[in-house]
């Protein structure tokens, strides 16, 4: 009978696993969420020319209030991530940098400030070493990035106060995520200060291994064939980037152990959505009805996206004004503006009225983005499969446009050069563009119709 209970017992047991892990289950969100941000990243808040939030790797919040009053509950602490990735190692196993690591004393200040306020800091006490992988002194600002480890876990933390700001001042301004963040081997964040009764980015900092190479661009020019060609310069720094205001509207690339580990926006591209009304633009030249408002806030998310990607160009221009067709979700008041590279290329955004909130994660629905050419702009409209709104010349009167083997798949009147048409924007490759005398006027390729709308022509790279 002990036999049969015992094999009885491991048959009810052999399809019996452990459940996943609730903190591993956790990091894994964390991580796809991440992914999902920057996948659009520059396109969250679009209308800002600056950084948001205070990143550790991708995710993170800035502490508004400074450190807690008193420790937390115990078992409150925010748990350590294992130390898995050897590039993870390569970070906390760099030496202090920056031009305050050579202040032996303020960086064992440092460290002794921060190990006593770990409870505070939401670090649990267990993680008994504390090391500063940055501290440097900016005009204006004062930063530190600090590492709570052991032998197989750890913790980050970073704060940024006025240049030569005391330690307290330090622990005062240190963030705590609100949800765990998995390490990564970068540390990106930005500052913003507020500025006649607006907040506005005056710091952006980016940290990754010594040894990394870090270069900055702020010269991209759009091609005519959407493409963005720019030249790069070296920072001079090991391994990290510190950047203020003034100096934040460009592109930053990482490149360790002779791999590019990030190319994208300076500071990772979190950006922020100003709250006042944009300043009013001309809309001289531009076609149809525009809404002046409408008109300006495209005018600002425009530069505000030239900015984040380190683009070149002149003030946007507005160039087309209206109401999209039926088809389109609401049929919205839109505004067409862009900018024209020297080169000959163009960044064009579709601004339309703003539409109701939308969860995450996804892009925005109230504006698309496009390259093209100073005559002849396509860009999609809201709506995956929509369609594409045209401008071209004024004297065009009908467009058609190709797939990729040639054949016309729509076709559509242009008033004034201007109109939309009801087709897949993913089947778009190309279009033409007629007098009314059916004289061929324009042809266009349209690569960023089947391209991530927030790149320009220049996709992020993640390869950490």
């Amino acid at each position: 009978m002990a036999d049969e209970i015992r094999q009885e017992f491991a048959r009810l047991a052999e399809p019996v696993v452990p459940g996943p892990d609730p903190y591993q289950r956790l990091l894994a969100r964390v991580r796809r969420r991440r992914q999902r941000r920057m996948a659009v990243t520059g396109v969250a808040g679009l209308a800002a020319v600056a950084l948001a939030l205070p990143v550790i790797g991708a995710a993170g919040r800035l502490g508004i209030t400074g450190v807690a009053s008193s420790p937390p509950a115990a078992g409150a602490y925010q748990p350590a991530s294992p130390i898995d990735e050897p590039m993870v190692r390569q970070l906390l196993d760099s030496p202090t940098r920056g031009n305050l690591a050579g202040d032996a004393a303020l960086i064992a200040d440092i460290e002794r400030q921060y190990r006593a306020a770990r409870a505070e800091l939401l670090v649990d006490p267990a993680l008994d070493e504390v090391k500063v992988l940055l501290a440097h002194d900016a005009p204006g600002a004062r930063t530190v990035v600090v590492a709570f480890l052991d032998d197989s876990h750890a913790l980050l933390r970073h704060a940024s106060g006025q240049a030569g700001a005391p330690v307290p001042e330090l622990l005062r301004q240190t963030g705590t995520p609100d949800e765990p963040v998995p390490l990564a081997p970068y540390v990106f964040f930005g500052r913003q200060s507020p500025v006649n009764g607006r907040h506005v980015a005056d710091l952006a900092v980016g940290l990754a291994p010594a040894g990394c190479l870090v270069e900055t661009s702020a010269d991209g020019r759009i091609q005519p064939d959407g493409s963005v060609a720019r030249s790069w310069q070296k920072v001079g720094t090991d391994g990290f980037v510190l950047r203020e205001a003034g100096h934040l509207a460009e592109r930053w690339r990482f490149t360790c152990h002779g791999v590019v580990r990030y190319a994208g926006p300076g500071g990772g591209g979190l950006v922020i959505s100003p709250t006042e009304a944009a300043p009013p633009v001309s809309t001289a030249g531009a076609r149809g009805s525009v809404d002046a408002a409408l008109a300006a806030t495209a005018v600002r998310d425009l530069q505000g996206l030239l900015d984040l990607h380190g683009l070149a160009g002149p003030a946007p221009q507005v160039i087309w004004g209206g109401r999209l067709p039926a088809w389109v979700a609401g049929a919205p008041a839109a505004v067409l503006v862009k900018s024209c590279s020297t080169d000959g290329g163009c960044a064009a955004v579709l601004k339309t009225e703003a539409p109701a909130p939308q969860p995450e994660p996804g892009p925005p629905a109230d504006y698309q983005t496009a390259t093209g050419s100073p005559d002849l702009v396509v860009v999609q409209t809201p709506g995956e499969t929509g369609g594409v709104l045209v401008v071209g010349p004024a004297s065009a009167a009908r467009v058609e446009l190709l797939d990729d083997k040639g054949r016309t798949i729509a076709s559509g009147q242009l008033d004034t050069g201007a109109g939309a048409v009801r087709v897949d924007p993913r089947q778009v490759v190309k279009v033409k563009v007629f007098d009314t005398d059916g004289r061929l006027l324009r042809t266009g390729a349209t690569p960023s119709l089947d391209a991530d709308f927030s790149q320009l022509g220049e996709p992020t790279v993640w390869a950490w």
